[in-house]
């Protein structure tokens, strides 16, 4: 019997780290086959001659909960060779959730991960109340594979009502959830996700739901994971030595993967305002991770960048006043930042005083990209300390003023993390973090960061060689799906699920994100797409050739006993 697909002549980098070799792959029923000097027939023969040939890229980190419900092959993660997304990030998921408590769990995505509301009523239409039941309604119209961790948000929520939001759970009401998780990771959950970031909040300005977990509750939910035996735990805490200092955060992590099960948290990347502190981070995942417990520190490949305007921004959001001015009604916005002793506060905060905040403070490295007036154009691409200069104003007064002229919706870009490119090599390169931060399917108009694998593979090995291509593609396959628990994935072995992407590792890499209007009802988001991208071929089927859809729907929800391919 012939074979269904038969890549030939491609130099296969395994996933494993060993060096690569010329070879071919054999693939029948979703499966590898045979690996090396393959003969016979196939369905398909794909010339991989000049290509390589790798386990397809497993995104960890997203947030495409809803987004998959309308767009199954996860645009545009499936052009960058993902094969396999884990949403249910930073204890946000659409599950468990009673109908009284849904537009409580859209306020958590629609503040903390700047999706449009209107879009997520339109398009979720809760055909579930438990997270089974959504991975019941993912499974069969799936492009890309999916594990799902569940989030701690909607568990609370779903638990405790809007209380959740607003105090510590008693102990029965943590007995419930250890229940509710249990029975959600042995249906397909991988784990679960907390989030305690002091600067995650709802629309209405309370505190996402997992910010009033204690450590206690923290730790009897990864217990649960560590009976069982199954699961990780992803954490975020918000950024270490602003919400908390990074040895006190680092001690959570490890108190949780005392339990025997993996813990990935955020994360290590170089800051302008602590421009060192990554090694100090570096230094305590060593630590951890040589006392034998599976803590493991997240890192990106792409700088962090941040698009807002003043109708919509999140980078102030740990500066008090700003904070507060950013919660007001648009029209009492605009004259409180017309008022000279409100300018005179928010300059306190964001330029002269020097508490630790995540926005860096560096006015020069915010820059004006998208100006709304025409007379404006000329200012794009220009620092808001350069415009402050050609004009002769304070940045405060340039940065208001220009806002307040075109109503708040003149776009700029910042970016507070990962300027220094000598750092981020050393960060990417150390063997104890974990590359891939891509946020997809959050942050919609304002970053997109879907193509962190291919700016990995182009910018940093080919361009930087900070790691061999074959040290490269093993941490966004194999080390990935081992911390998952994704055994039949992220190897080029027989017998493992073919998940492959083709790629020219002379001309990979990530594009500048462009808008598109595809979101439901025709709203805007950025898009990313990819170069030397060939082929991705999801559990035996090819998803995408040359940057297309081909059609076909081969994804499965991973993590449960009917994914395993027979």
């Amino acid at each position: 019997m012939p074979y269904d697909l038969l890549i030939k002549g491609g130099r296969i980098v395994d996933g494993s780290g060993m060096p690569s070799y010329v070879g071919d792959v054999a693939v029948q029923a979703g499966r590898i086959i045979e690996v090396g000097r393959v003969n016979g027939a196939a369905q398909r023969v794909v010339s991989a001659g000049g290509l390589a040939v790798a386990p397809g890229f497993i995104d960890f980190h997203t947030h495409l909960d809803a987004q998959l419900l309308w767009d199954p092959i996860a645009t545009s993660s499936c052009w960058h060779g993902i094969t396999t997304v884990i949403p249910g990030n930073c204890g946000l998921t659409l599950a468990p959730s009673r109908p009284q408590d849904r537009e409580s769990i859209l306020d958590s995505f629609v503040r903390v991960e700047a999706m449009p509301l209107k879009v997520l009523r339109d398009a979720v239409n809760w055909e579930w109340q438990s997270f089974p039941e959504y991975l019941n309604r993912l499974n069969g119209r799936l492009g890309v594979n999916v594990a799902s961790l569940l989030g701690h948000c909607a568990l609370r929520q779903y638990v405790m009502g809007e209380e959740a939001c607003e105090r510590a759970a008693t102990a029965d009401e943590i007995g419930r959830m250890k229940g509710i998780l249990r029975e959600s990771v042995l249906a397909g959950a991988i784990g679960f996700s907390t989030n305690r970031n002091p600067v995650h909040m709802r629309t209405d300005g309370r505190p996402i739901a997992s910010r009033l977990a204690g450590d206690e509750e923290l730790l009897e939910l990864a217990g649960v994971l560590g009976e069982l035996n199954r699961g990780s735990i992803q954490i975020s805490i918000g950024t270490l030595g602003i919400a908390v200092p990074a040895e006190k955060g680092v001690a959570l992590f490890n108190r949780l993967a005392a339990v025997g099960r993996p813990v990935i948290w955020q994360a290590i990347a170089h800051r302008w305002d602590e421009p060192d502190q990554w090694r100090q981070l570096l230094d305590l995942a060593q630590q951890s991770l040589a006392t034998g417990v599976p803590s493991f520190p997240l890192c990106n490949a792409r700088l962090f960048n941040n698009r807002f305007n003043l109708k919509n921004a999140q980078v102030f959001d740990d500066l008090p006043t700003w904070k507060q001015i950013l919660f007001t009604p648009i029209d009492q916005r605009k004259e409180i930042f017309r008022d000279p002793e409100a300018r005179q506060k928010l300059r306190y905060e964001a330029v002269e005083n020097h508490f630790r905040s995540r926005f860096s403070r560096r006015w020069d490295l915010v820059y004006m990209i998208k100006a709304v007036a025409a007379k404006n154009k000329p200012l794009e691409g220009k620092s808001v300390s350069e415009i402050a200069k050609m004009q002769g104003k304070d940045v405060i007064d340039a940065f208001l003023d220009l806002s307040l002229e075109e109503n708040l919706e003149t776009l700029f870009q910042t970016s507070s993390n990962n300027g220094d490119e000598n750092a981020v090599a050393e960060i990417l390169r150390s063997p104890f973090t974990l590359v891939g931060q891509s946020d997809a399917g959050a942050h919609l108009i304002y970053d997109a960061g879907y193509g962190y694998a291919t700016r990995f593979l182009g910018h940093w090995i080919r361009g930087r060689k900070v790691m061999s291509l074959e040290e490269g593609v093993r941490k966004l396959t194999f080390m990935v799906a081992s911390i998952f628990g994704l055994h039949d994935r992220g190897l080029i072995r027989p017998g493992l699920a073919a998940d492959l992407v083709l790629f020219d590792p002379q001309t990979i890499g990530d594009c500048e994100p462009e808008m598109a209007n595809d979101l439901p009802g025709g709203e805007k988001r950025l898009v990313q797409k990819a170069v030397g991208v060939k082929m991705t071929v999801v559990n035996g089927e090819v998803l995408t050739e040359d940057g297309r859809h081909t059609g076909v729907l081969p994804g499965r929800v991973l993590g449960r006993a009917e994914h395993v391919l027979h």
